[in-house]
């Protein structure tokens, strides 16, 4: 290994990521009845966007997974970032959520 803490620290990433996809199916088809709980019409704008975050959500954890080209490549900090991509769709997740909460 080029660099074994670096490496341990993306598989440990690598992992926490692919355990969340073996949840993903549940949790996209309990979303449908949260949005058919809420009441209609309140906001769809938000509601379309964490829609669009929920049905996406596994590019994210996929792309997290090239952190591995870049670490043999040598870019230790493209691989930090990469392997950190899912962390994208967490945090615009979040603030949709917190925007809905707030408005409504």
């Amino acid at each position: 290994m080029k660099n074994p803490k670096l490496a341990y620290r993306l598989i440990f990433f690598n992992s926490i990521y692919g355990l969340t996809l073996l949840a993903y199916p549940v949790v996209l088809i309990m979303s449908v009845y949260l949005y058919a709980y809420r009441e209609s019409g309140a906001h769809p704008l938000l509601d379309t966007i964490a829609a669009i975050l929920m049905a996406t959500y596994p590019i994210g954890v996929l792309a997290s997974f090239l952190c591995w080209a870049f670490y043999h490549s040598g870019k230790s900090k493209w691989a930090t970032g990469t392997a950190n991509l899912f962390l994208v769709w967490l945090g615009a997740f979040l603030i949709v959520l917190l925007l809905s909460d707030s408005l409504f």
